[in-house]
């Protein structure tokens, strides 16, 4: 049935309806349907479509529901503002009942295997073949299949860790590479020297010497390059050597599949992964697409994107890919809820420039290869904005706020569950924001992160809400970093000492929030809450750190109060300019490993507004204070509290057990005769962290009983 009939066909009935609609669609259904719930359409874009016609003459709420299945999409389901809703009456696109509809970037290939040698099998792919397919990801029986591995030396060891057995020195020798016949269009993978993050580059020959030529490596954005040890190789002919490797020959069109144990090849379902982008809400600024809501949908097989071209984004360490599973840009009032993000290549959610007021809450996050949800903004919304090839000292425009609106905010990013993400890139996080304003990040519990599990890359432009989130079991790969990190590489860094302050909150002028978090980290190589190189206007207040604690460097008003540090790593105080006006007060700080109350590195403590009010507790002997790396102050490197009392410092700052209340248990609220009760301290909830939905409660308890085996097992 041609379109047009289709459109009089749907038109029926719904001329003057202000009541609310269902449609229904189905994998099985036929697009020459009324899309009624016993006869549904088959795809989503002719259900789009529909609706497009219905909300012609109907103003009421329109619901498209998916039935269980998947849904293989030839290309993303593109929503603009004519797809629009209303608040009164929004467009939804819903899993029908307790059904699971599932939305594919795979495409499912028809396969004849036949043997090849060593328990390899070959399959011609005709697609491949005729230059219409290729593609870096394989799935073998899905759902809930997990990725086969292209070829690649060392072996898959087990998990996606690289700094762990599945990388090796020996990766790049001249001496493995002359065991590849033509390595062109292979691909390398490693962590930075600085273990910032993760680098990946496309092989493009070999020099004359035997070394690989290299593209790519812009992952990051600093100077950054290949770790020496911490490397590995893949989509290598050669390196096909072990169960679950895989390699497509897109020369001749042929795939190469050693299968792993227990899986029958003759009968398996394979699928390749094509798209990019699954769900794009497309608007602008003039013509937003609002109140359009996804709820109770599965999004799975997405493509890596670690090879394309990343974009720089201002000073912080990060540079980006502008793509996700779901992707928005010019949209206002829509939401993604209760959703489950499940293997997708890149990132999860991407929020890019204009967005008003989005919502992604209920989520599941799981295998990512990138990041969970990032909201970014446009780097020309932001006056006079320096990058790390383009260092602007004194900023010429002194206007403050946005250049122009071209960025998210009032995004809401709530209730989700984020866990074993950045398998593939590694300056991943939870949750990334840079040039937005004003985003509630709350109630989402994250783990097993190679890095930051909530990262804001700048200061631009502030009033952050980051509360009731726990986050644990991050930085696992990278390091110089916490669970919570920021940077505020904004226009005032790097300025002119005698402006530094006067013009330090033109882009941060609204204060960010950070309140009611739990973060946990075992060992000492990562700071906890890590407001890095110049983050200002931050208000920190009833967070609970857990093996490790806060960090203030190089900015402006950040008031510290009512945050309980228990870890080996004490506060650490780095580069402060004088006038900071930093206050740190009614905090209990428990350094379990050291007597160190405070580290300061070429940072003079007198430049703060305050720091009293403090307990302090070690099971070690009395407290110290340490200065080092040139500290430009009179103090000596190594002070006792008295003397650092007598500085004028934390004068009514006491060393006392805080008793906590049960901290086997988790309770580290203190007991009515606590002396940090007589400080001014005051107890917090200590069982509101992280996610609210029963279902990823009881997910999430399993993770913190495996990550507190691992602490009692290492003894941190």
């Amino acid at each position: 049935m041609k379109r047009l009939g289709f459109s009089a066909v749907i038109l029926v009935g719904f001329c003057t309806s202000s009541l609310a609609l269902e449609l229904y669609v189905a994998p099985d259904g036929h697009d020459t349907n009324p899309g009624t719930k016993d006869r549904p359409f088959a795809t989503l874009t002719w259900a789009r479509d529909a609706v497009r016609q219905i909300k012609k003459t109907s103003k009421g709420p329109i619901t498209v529901y998916l039935r269980g299945g998947t849904y293989y999409l030839d290309e993303p389901l593109v929503f603009t503002a004519k797809d629009s809703g209303s608040r009164e009456a929004p467009v939804r696109f819903a899993a029908y009942e307790k059904e699971k509809p599932v939305l594919s970037g795979g495409v499912k290939l028809d396969l004849t295997w036949r043997p090849y040698r060593d328990g390899i099998f070959q399959a011609d792919v005709p697609a491949v073949q005729k230059g219409k397919l290729t593609f870096t990801q394989l799935f073998v029986n899905p759902p809930g299949a997990e990725r086969q591995h292209l070829a690649r030396y060392p072996n898959f060891a087990g998990d996606y860790r690289y700094n762990g057995p599945g990388c090796s020195t020996d990766a790049l020798s001249t001496e493995r590479v002359r065991r590849w016949k033509n390595p062109t269009g292979g691909f390398v993978h490693g962590l930075s020297s600085h273990r910032w993050g993760s680098l990946h580059y496309r092989i493009t020959g070999v020099d004359e010497k035997g070394n690989l030529k290299l593209e790519g490596g812009d992952q990051i954005n600093r100077n950054s390059s290949l770790h020496k040890q911490y490397r590995f190789v893949e989509n290598i002919f050669e390196e096909l050597d072990a169960p679950g490797e895989w390699y497509l020959d897109t020369s001749k069109g042929v795939l190469y599949f050693m299968p792993p144990k227990g899986v029958d090849i003759a009968k398996a379902r394979v699928e390749a992964v094509v798209l990019k982008k699954l769900v794009e809400f497309r608007g602008s600024i003039d013509k937003p697409v609002r109140n359009i809501h996804l709820r109770g949908l599965t999004l799975t097989h997405t493509t890596r994107t670690v090879l394309e071209k990343y974009e720089p984004l201002l000073r912080g360490d990060w540079s980006i890919v502008r793509a996700g599973a779901v992707f928005f840009e010019g949209a206002e009032d829509c939401s993604v809820t209760d959703c489950f993000f499940d293997a997708v290549g890149g990132n999860g959610v991407f929020i890019s420039n204009y967005n008003r007021r989005i919502k992604v809450a209920g989520c599941k996050f799981t295998e990512a290869g990138d990041s969970a949800i990032c909201l970014v903004g446009d780097f020309n919304a932001v006056r006079s904005a320096s990058t790390w090839q383009n260092q602007i000292a004194d900023p010429p425009d002194k206007t403050v706020g946005p250049r122009t609106p071209n960025y998210p905010a009032l995004c809401v990013i709530h209730n989700n569950l984020v866990r074993n993400i950045g398998l593939i890139g590694k300056q991943t996080a939870g949750v990334f924001v840079s040039m937005a304003a004003e985003i509630i990040v709350s109630h989402n519990t994250i783990y097993n992160i190679p890095r930051a599990g909530i990262c804001l890359n700048d200061g631009t432009w502030g009033g952050h809400l980051i509360e009731y989130n726990d986050v644990f079991e991050t930085v696992r790969e990278t390091g110089d970093h916490g669970p919570f990190n920021s940077w505020g590489r904004d226009r005032h860094w790097g300025s002119r000492s005698e402006l530094i302050r006067s013009i330090c909150q033109l882009d941060n002028f609204k204060t960010t929030i950070v309140r009611h978090n739990r973060f946990a980290h075992r060992g000492s190589h990562s700071w906890g809450i890590d407001l890095d190189d110049g983050s200002s206007n931050y208000h920190l207040y009833n967070n609970l750190c857990l093996g490790m604690s806060f960090k203030l460097r190089e900015g402006f008003f950040r008031l510290v109060e009512n945050n309980i540090c228990v870890g080996p790593t004490p506060p650490g105080l780095h580069v402060w300019y004088q006038g900071c006006d930093d206050v740190i007060r009614r905090n209990i700080i428990v350094n379990t490993k050291g007597t160190d109350i405070y580290e300061f590195i070429r940072c003079n403590p007198t430049y703060a507004r305050q720091f009293d009010y403090n307990l302090f507790y070690n099971y070690k002997g009395e407290p110290t204070v340490r200065l080092r790396a040139g500290a430009p102050s009179p103090f000596k490197e190594l002070m006792s509290f008295a003397e650092w009392q007598a500085q004028g410092l934390d004068v009514y700052s006491v060393f006392a057990n805080p008793l906590f209340i049960e901290p086997a248990k988790g309770d580290y609220r203190v007991r009515p005769n606590s002396p940090a009760l007589k400080l001014g301290f005051k107890n917090f909830p200590m069982d509101n962290f992280g996610v609210l939905k029963p279902e990823f409660r009881a997910e999430a308890q399993e993770g913190h009983r495996r990550f507190d085996q691992t602490i009692r097992e290492s003894g941190d």
